[in-house]
């Protein structure tokens, strides 16, 4: 009984054996032949083509859209396809996903050192490890990668797998695909490149970031080199053409004369509204975009950032024509090459003094005078007792002297007078309170509830534009490759104040700046309009003015809601170190 078990036993293990190997066979297939390469989040495709201009015809940036797979319409340029081909998988038209020749070779070596040295990879097999495994160095990994070669290339043909692998591969400085790397090394699209800049992006595909241009250009002009001779050798191109490539100096990115925008955020965002606009037109494979930002204006305002201290305190700025509505610049970081968070668009902050402008305008809308006498004193309203941010109190004071001064008690004097729920109808009316529902609490007559930097600064540059808001765009226009026009921005206003109104609150606005709390951003010999900010524990720090047709607004603060040292009076400073630099006004230090 007992020997009838164990041959039984033996018998299960090699069917046991056989079932996990088939299962995990068929698990490899399945997964490969169902894989959707539109959901693959390493392929960050484009729509389309697109260069992107400044307000006054400048480059930002441009950049070709990735190959479409199912597109055979979609060429790949012949001495870009070639100049990989002949560098990475000479006879990638013959094989059928593996080269055996160069895997066994490759297999000697790891034989002889002992470990996995020499990977013997096709294009496809490489296409086998950006799409579904990892770099790992092991024989188990290399035997998956050649059962999905084999199985890519069932499913697709030559072209599409030289696609797939065009548009996934890393080829340094946070450039994945042929695409990018044009972006990222020249700024220009992938048509626009010579044979000489192709032969240097394909020379990065073993090791980006040994031969990068960035770390080390002689290295990366030596592979150019041999890239450029093994299209020779293979008979892609002549030896004029050769020797042409060789002699050109190559000129990256950095060193080019309209240098592109380096802020990938501020990019993606001008993208998303071209996105919004095209929506249900044609499918465009070209646009051509013409952005509000001046370029000239922005990179002056990046600059200053800089002058936002400790490293971790953050910063932004934002710039909007006050009779348009168009974004002139908008800052989002002091590191936007590296930055991933909009502090302008998604970072809602509370607002602190820069939202007493609503209840002021509100006091005035019912009939309040300039003139008019409040109690600037210590009181409580049931348990809720404000106080001064000076914690100084100046008894029996105007309204004017109460909003240079920034008391904190007559705002919510005011509420109690006229209603919380005028506050929130005429601040629903400016656009505010839909980031954070504004609820009825004292408090939100000072700045206790949250707005972003868009939002707020589009309050102010309302007021500059006689009480008249403007949907804030940071497009001019676009267009497609031919100039034809497919979209055009529309000024269209909405009154939100009477003029009188209006007029008494930029007194307000300019008395702060001449005599009050925004002190520091007043100009000698120029009517600005603004007013600081400041939340609990100054952990956000705010500017917003005008001056002629433009309304800037400033926050500095941590994300992580830290207490800052500084005072909204740097922000202050800040703004007028910006509208300085930019309108060329001299300023003392």
């Amino acid at each position: 009984m007992q020997k009838i078990k164990f041959k039984s036993f033996v018998l299960i293990i090699p069917i046991l054996i056989f079932s996990g190997i088939s299962f995990y066979i068929y698990s490899l297939i399945f997964t490969t032949l169902k894989f959707d390469i539109s959901k693959n989040k390493r392929s960050r495709a484009t729509k389309y083509s697109y260069v992107i201009s400044s307000s006054d015809n400048r480059i930002l940036s441009k950049l070709s859209r990735k190959f479409e797979i199912d597109n055979s319409k979609h060429k790949i340029p012949f001495f870009l396809k070639n100049s990989f081909i002949s560098s990475e998988d000479k006879i990638f038209y013959k094989h059928n996903g593996i080269d055996l020749k160069s895997i066994s070779r490759a297999l000697f070596q790891n034989i002889r050192s002992g470990y996995v040295k020499e990977g013997g990879s096709t294009i496809t097999q490489q296409v086998a490890r950006l799409l579904f495994l990892n770099n790992d160095l092991s024989f188990q990994r290399k035997i998956k990668e050649i059962f999905i070669s084999l199985i890519l290339e069932f499913k697709y043909d030559k072209n599409q797998i030289l696609k797939l692998y065009l548009n996934n591969i890393y080829l340094g400085s946070g450039a994945y695909g042929v695409n990018e790397a044009s972006q990222v090394y020249f700024g220009k699209l992938i048509e626009e490149l010579t044979l000489s800049e192709i032969a240097l992006i394909a020379g990065l595909a073993p090791a980006p970031s040994i031969y990068s241009p960035y770390q080390n250009i002689e290295l990366a002009i030596k592979n150019r080199n041999k890239v450029l001779e093994s299209m020779y050798i293979d008979g892609y191109i002549s030896l004029e053409k050769k020797n042409k490539a060789i002699k050109e100096k190559i000129n990256l990115n950095y060193q080019t004369a309209y240098n592109l925008l380096d802020d990938k955020l501020l990019i993606n965002f001008i993208l998303e509204e071209a996105d919004k606009r095209i929506e249900n037109k044609n499918d465009y494979k070209f646009l051509r975009i013409k952005s509000s930002i001046n370029k000239d204006w922005q990179e002056k305002a990046q600059k200053i950032s800089r002058y936002v201290g400790p490293k971790e305190l953050e910063f932004a700025l934002l710039s909007i024509e006050s009779n348009t509505g168009l974004i002139r610049t908008m800052v989002t970081s002091k590191n936007p090459s590296i930055n991933e968070y909009n502090r302008v668009i998604s970072s809602v902050r509370p607002l602190g003094s820069t939202f007493k402008i609503i209840p002021y305008a509100a006091a005035l809308i019912e009939g309040i005078k300039l003139s008019d006498k409040f109690e600037d004193l210590p009181r409580c309203w049931e348990s809720y007792c404000p106080k001064n941010f000076s914690e100084e109190y100046r008894g029996s004071v105007s309204l004017i002297e109460s909003f240079k001064s920034s008391s904190n008690i007559v705002p919510i004097s005011i509420t109690k007078r006229i209603g919380l729920k005028n506050i929130i109808n005429l601040a629903n009316s400016f656009g505010l309170g839909f980031k954070q529902e504004f609820k009825e609490f004292p408090s939100l007559a000072i700045g206790s509830y949250g707005e972003n930097l868009l939002n707020i600064t589009n309050v102010y540059s309302a007021i500059n534009n006689s009480g008249k808001i403007q949907s804030p765009s940071i497009l001019e226009k676009i267009e497609s490759f031919n100039n034809q026009s497919i979209w055009k921005t529309k000024f269209i206003s909405k009154k939100i104040l009477d003029l009188k109104v209006n007029k008494k609150i930029n007194k307000l606005l300019e008395k702060s700046v001449k005599e009050g709390t925004s002190k520091a951003a007043s100009i000698k010999g120029k009517k600005i309009y603004g007013k600081t900010g400041t939340s609990d524990g100054n952990k956000d720090l705010w500017f917003i003015g005008s001056l002629d047709n433009l309304t800037t607004g400033i926050w500095i603060g941590y994300d992580d809601n830290k207490e800052s040292e500084l005072s909204s009076g740097n922000a202050a400073y800040l703004w007028k170190k910006y509208i300085a630099e930019i309108y060329k006004i001299p300023i003392k230090k």
